[in-house]
């Protein structure tokens, strides 16, 4: 079969496009039965003129079904929909991908899904089922779990259910940013908890403080006690993100946004401004994980995808360790790309 799709590849450049571009049509009518036209055109962001002629194709296969009414997906177009993601991952090499990457990084293991998560949010869907089930695989009744925040860690909570008659605990990793409670580690934390039928402790202080502030609450008792389950976590599942948003998210001063453009930061992870060689260029003085609890007793999950994080993705490696990495294709392909020509 796949000597066959190269072979198709080679003559129909576009080949792989035009099924994802069908798959995606096929899909959102099933979810959303029944859709008008317009309807169908608008959350796909195509001209109806474009969606009419694919449309056609659909329902001469006999995948779908017109009426006045709307369109419904077929017994047969259900069954495309449903066994699309595993045909796909077939025909995509991702087993050869995961196989080469596990060969070239310092990593024990990794899970690539289709797609580029900046084009599809379905893909961050995905990466967020693929480290919910890896965690799962490997927590225990007793295990901690440390959880950074982040819309990458969102998904990973929704994707979480119940393993057998476990009840790990739950805490985050840092403070709050002070908006988008549900991408705040807290939040997180908390839906991870109820989602396995586990528990949590919360770290109610703010992201970023002053030197006072600092030394005041590192003596409060309550923060201790999560400062010590960080430390003695069995997991830390992680996101990384761009220097330059999250510095912004954080309501960063101008004078620290020129220090991180003048230094070159490419990514974040932990409260940490890193470069594209690793470079630490600045720490928020924050309370919660640093980079000295990220030690060898600890399995360390990263998810990540998108290609506007390929370049932050690259420097994480060279910055800090991790044991699990959950990305998607377009990720994959760039550090696969990047180990080639090194």
């Amino acid at each position: 079969m796949d000597k066959l799709f190269q072979f198709q590849k080679k003559l129909v450049p576009d080949l792989l496009e035009v099924i994802e571009d069908r798959y995606q049509i096929l899909k959102t009518i099933y979810l959303n039965e029944p859709i008008g036209r317009r309807a169908l055109a608008e959350q796909l962001n195509w001209t109806e003129r474009q969606m009419r002629s694919e449309i056609e194709f659909l329902d001469e296969q006999k995948l779908i079904k017109v009426t006045n009414k709307g369109m419904w997906v077929s017994e047969e177009g259900q069954h495309t929909v449903v066994s699309y993601p595993a045909i796909l991952r077939e025909i995509s090499d991702l087993d050869g991908l995961e196989t080469q990457l596990r060969q070239s990084l310092p990593i024990q293991d990794v899970k690539v899904v289709p797609g580029d998560a900046d084009q599809s949010k379905e893909v961050k869907q995905l990466l967020g089922k693929a480290a919910a089930q890896m965690l799962a695989n490997q927590i225990k009744n007793d295990s901690i779990v440390t959880v950074t925040g982040g819309s990458t860690m969102a998904a990973v909570a929704d994707h979480m259910r119940p393993v057998q008659n476990f009840h790990p605990l739950f805490v985050p990793a840092r403070g709050g940013l002070g908006d988008m409670y549900e991408y705040q580690a807290s939040s997180i934390c908390v839906q991870m908890a109820k989602q396995v039928n586990g528990s949590y402790r919360l770290l109610y202080v703010p992201d970023t403080v002053g030197e006072e502030i600092y030394s005041k609450m590192m003596e409060e008792p309550a923060v201790k006690d999560v400062l010590s389950l960080i430390e003695k976590a069995d997991f830390v599942i992680h996101g990384i993100g761009d220097a330059m948003k999250m510095a912004k998210r954080r309501k960063a001063s101008q004078e620290q946004i020129e220090h991180l453009k003048k230094n070159s930061a490419v990514g974040e992870a932990f409260g940490y401004y890193f470069d594209q060689d690793g470079k630490t260029i600045h720490q928020l003085n924050s309370i919660g994980m640093t980079k000295e609890h990220l030690t060898e007793d600890k399995t360390i999950i990263t998810v990540a995808g998108g290609t506007s994080k390929c370049q932050v993705i690259s420097a994480f490696f060279k910055w800090g360790p991790s044991d699990v990495l959950i990305i998607d294709e377009a990720m994959a392909r760039h550090l696969l790309n990047q180990i080639n020509q090194s």
